[in-house]
């Protein structure tokens, strides 16, 4: 069995990761939302994957109808003590977040932080803590496994046990804020929709077959791999880039983008479009036709075999949980208001995470390959 068929084992075990969380008690929430309430300003922080978190709640909180939400990228410049700063950092000591909390902590501003470690400098700046455990014992485990010498890197390398514990704890709060219910409950029910899925590892081992190889010695012209997604699904597509990047060994660089990134981002050839998009239609399928226009390959995850973003691809992901909302004025990307109209994306950054362990093994990438390509500025 290859590391492909694998997949969906691994997928699972994803899964059992997130069941592991204990979600932190009710009364915390409820200060949460008291503060949020209160709060002149709502300002979400961090940076990396952190930082799309801490964007995907700001939008969110502008779709429960708070109007003077600040994301990540548009930090206000002077702090106010009627602001409530909400800080996203696996680790605590990312210097953005940090420096950023000191500042709003000079203007007396209100401060929770969203960590996993409980001595860090972002925790002791902090009014209070929604604490998310890392690295569980089984994967502690794996480090030292790897310390002796074990191939490849692991299923949930650098902050991925918080970042997806924290993306699905912060969508569960904002569910129990739609609904009325406690924020445990609702993330059970999230988690448990995703394990209803199972991913099909022959349309991901095809999509690895068309994804251009690192750039090294021995491959100097290597085509590149461009991720397309708006909305939350445009969240998904941030988030693989950030660890396909990392996805390549020392001597190696994995051409990767993200389709808004800064400045010109141009495909051709032998590069490789991944389009993610639930509905398979609107801006996403148009931006894919200009693509496959380009002789590119083209990869889609969507929830529709039929759609028309699918009917073009090289490869089909087929992921169930979008449902098409017919609205007049609504994109076709968008922010649901419920989070359970998002188990497309959770379960496509679930199964991208079990792809790129899948990459790791079959290339022999380490966690210390890893590490050395994570950006020392987050």
């Amino acid at each position: 069995m290859n590391a492909f068929e694998r997949i969906p084992e691994n997928y699972r075990e994803l899964c059992r990761l997130l069941s592991q969380l204990h979600v932190p008690a009710e009364d915390t929430f409820k200060r949460f939302k008291e503060n949020l309430d209160l709060s002149t300003r709502r300002i979400c922080i961090g940076v990396g994957r952190s930082g799309d978190i801490a964007d995907v709640l700001a939008k969110f909180l502008r779709n429960l109808g708070y109007t003077e939400v600040h994301g990540p990228e548009d930090v206000p410049y002077i702090f106010e003590p009627s602001d409530l700063i909400i800080a996203f950092s696996g680790s605590g000591t990312s210097t953005f977040t940090i420096e950023t909390a000191k500042i709003a902590k000079e203007a007396n501003a209100k401060l929770v932080s969203l960590t996993s470690n409980l001595s860090s400098p972002l925790e002791k700046l902090s009014d209070y803590v929604i604490h998310i455990p890392g690295k569980t014992k089984t994967e502690g485990d794996y480090y030292a496994r790897q310390l002796l010498g074990a191939p490849y890197a692991s299923l949930t390398p650098l902050g991925t046990s918080y970042e997806l514990r924290a993306l699905f704890l912060t969508l569960s709060f904002v569910g129990s804020v739609v609904r009325g219910t406690d924020v445990s409950s609702c993330y059970d029910e999230l988690r448990r929709s995703c394990e209803e899925y199972s991913p099909p590892a022959s349309e991901l081992s095809r999509l690895y077959e068309l994804m251009p190889k690192p750039r090294s010695a021995m491959n100097p012209i290597a085509g590149k791999t461009v991720v397309i997604g708006e909305g939350l699904s445009g969240m998904v597509g941030k988030f693989f880039v950030t660890r396909l990047r990392h996805c390549a060994r020392q001597s190696e660089e994995r051409e990767c983008y993200f389709f808004k990134d800064k400045g010109s981002v141009r495909v051709k050839e032998n590069d490789l479009a991944v389009v993610i998009s639930g509905s398979g239609n609107g801006v996403p399928f148009q931006l894919g036709e200009r693509a496959k226009k380009n002789n590119v390959r083209l990869a889609v995850a969507t929830s529709y075999v039929d759609s028309p973003l699918a009917k073009i691809a090289d490869v089909s992901i087929i992921i169930p949980g979008r449902t098409i909302e017919r609205t007049k004025g609504l994109r076709s990307s968008y922010f649901p208001k419920d989070p359970r109209k998002s188990l497309f994306e959770l379960r496509t950054i679930l199964t991208l995470e079990t792809f790129i362990y899948a990459v790791a093994q079959t290339e022999g990438v380490t966690e210390f390959d890893m590490r050395a390509k994570h950006s020392e500025f987050v």
